[in-house]
């Protein structure tokens, strides 16, 4: 539930062009849910229509919880001297009404896309900006149609600046976030192959994402990864400044001297107008990428990079994003099962080799799912690119990662593949396997539940503690 500076049902209604069928139009709105259970005194309620479930069937539910009022597409008045908002479609009217409010504020922000990393991103240049303003940011990846609206609801005076996660998986929803969010910066994580399924190619995912600045102007900025070469090549056709954020020559921020010490990642950042040593807790070469556009955009701000740095040296990071469970008997989990796609299957891999254990690398992956047509090539080719890393074991779990398997095997890399069907079978050979100071990384799409994997480790292997990456 989202609560929202004051507004009538009046005023809503104009914003959604509805219509009100019930209630005083003076009653003021104070929550904004979209769900029944979080219902209560001076919410509205969006009634989302989903695949299974038709959410206008709680309106009465919610009415009596002591809802203030409802959007509706269909349907009776349930409750007359409640509100009730007829629309058209409920989810173009939460989008209309987040973009009503988000008028209502003239703080910049920072919108967010990219194929991978969107949410680590948005953590990471939230904790830069920390260090001098007061900022609202994206709670957890609520960056769809239906999350941006949402969080735009969390805006509120005082605030200084926001930052905004703004996914996509079909063409035109760009434009709607726009809409929706009227983002003043812009950072492009990364052009791969997540949602290929609905993009047909790379190329095309590119210029859907970088709809995100279609009404920019030479006053606005975009930050791109400039060692994404589609990105790269992108910047020069951009019609408004960009800044370049990587390791390649030519970057606006670059990084150089990348290592590890004392389990952190270091790294010297390489900037216009100087260099700063950078320190974060997160492992891996995309974190430091995400660390760098944190950097440039703070200073886009105003905060020198040997203040923003230090807001990115106490970031920890978030749950089953590269998480590191230390185990009993010296073994290492990384909780990497939040997503999947074979870009940042790549990155947890890397991630694992950074580690520094005494036993073996392990890495337990589930499908990457949402890949269409191109699904089991996609497999193989990711399990080519990690076949090259000094891994003992590879385990894997679904149809679609028997590809991978299949690559490690044909690559002849000396890497032992055991491939399971479901997840228990997986537990299983790992309970009976892992011997003392193992390093185990395991992924997986969302919908392939590989935090069952790490819950039956942890529940085996008594945990120690954990760290963030």
């Amino acid at each position: 539930m989202m609560k929202v500076e004051g507004m009538t049902a009046a005023e809503i209604a104009e914003a959604v062009h509805g219509k009100l069928l019930a209630g005083n139009p003076e009653t003021v709105i104070k929550h904004i849910c979209i769900d029944s259970r979080e219902a209560g005194e001076g919410s509205l309620f969006v009634p989302i229509i989903g695949e299974k479930v038709d959410a206008h069937k709680f309106i009465a539910q919610v009415l009596d919880q002591g809802a203030a009022g409802v959007f509706m597409s269909h349907g009776d008045v349930a409750e007359p001297d409640k509100v009730h908002i007829q629309v058209k479609d409920t989810v173009k009217a939460l989008g209309d009404l987040g973009a009503w409010y988000r008028r209502k504020f003239t703080i910049p922000i920072v919108g967010i896309t990219g194929s991978v990393g969107k949410t680590s991103t948005k953590e990471m240049i939230s904790a830069a900006l920390e260090t001098g303003f007061r900022i609202m940011k994206t709670a957890g990846n609520q960056n769809s149609q239906i999350g941006v609206p949402l969080t735009l609801f969390r805006l509120e005076k005082g605030q200084e600046l926001a930052v905004v996660e703004m996914g996509i998986s079909e063409f035109g929803e760009m434009e709607n976030l726009v809409r929706f969010a009227e983002p003043d910066v812009a950072v492009v994580t990364n052009i791969g192959e997540a949602h290929i399924a609905q993009f047909g190619r790379k190329e095309n995912t590119l210029k859907e994402k970088l709809k995100i600045a279609m009404n920019f102007t030479e006053k606005q900025r975009v930050f791109l990864n400039g060692d994404d070469p589609l990105l790269r090549k992108a910047a020069a056709e951009l019609h408004c400044p960009v800044t370049l954020f990587g390791t390649d020559e030519g970057c606006d921020y670059r990084a150089e001297n990348i290592r590890i010490e004392d389990g952190k990642n270091c790294f010297t950042l390489i900037y216009p107008e100087g260099r700063e040593e950078v320190v974060i807790q997160q492992l891996g070469l995309h974190n430091v990428l995400n660390a760098l556009v944190a950097i440039a955009v703070a200073r886009h701000f105003g905060i020198e990079p040997s203040v923003s740095r230090e807001g990115l040296r106490a970031y920890e990071g978030i749950p089953m994003r590269q998480q590191i469970n230390h185990l009993s008997r010296g073994i290492k989990v990384i909780d990497d099962t939040y997503n999947a796609s074979p870009a940042s299957v790549k990155s947890g891999v890397d991630v694992l080799m950074q580690l520094d254990n005494p036993g073996r690398k392990i890495a337990v992956l589930g499908d990457i799912l949402e890949l269409g047509d191109i699904s089991r090539q996609c497999h193989y080719d990711t399990g080519m690119a990690i076949a090259g890393e000094k891994l003992q074991i590879v385990v894997t779990v679904g149809q679609e990662m028997k590809a991978l398997a299949k690559a490690i095997i044909d690559a002849g890399a000396g890497i032992a593949v055991c491939s399971f069907d479901t997840n228990r079978e997986a537990v299983d050979w790992l309970l009976a396997n892992v011997s003392d100071g193992d390093a185990i990384l395991v992924k997986g799409s969302r919908g392939m539940h590989e935090e069952e994997v790490v819950k039956a480790l942890r529940e085996t292997f008594a945990s120690t503690g954990h760290t963030a990456c």
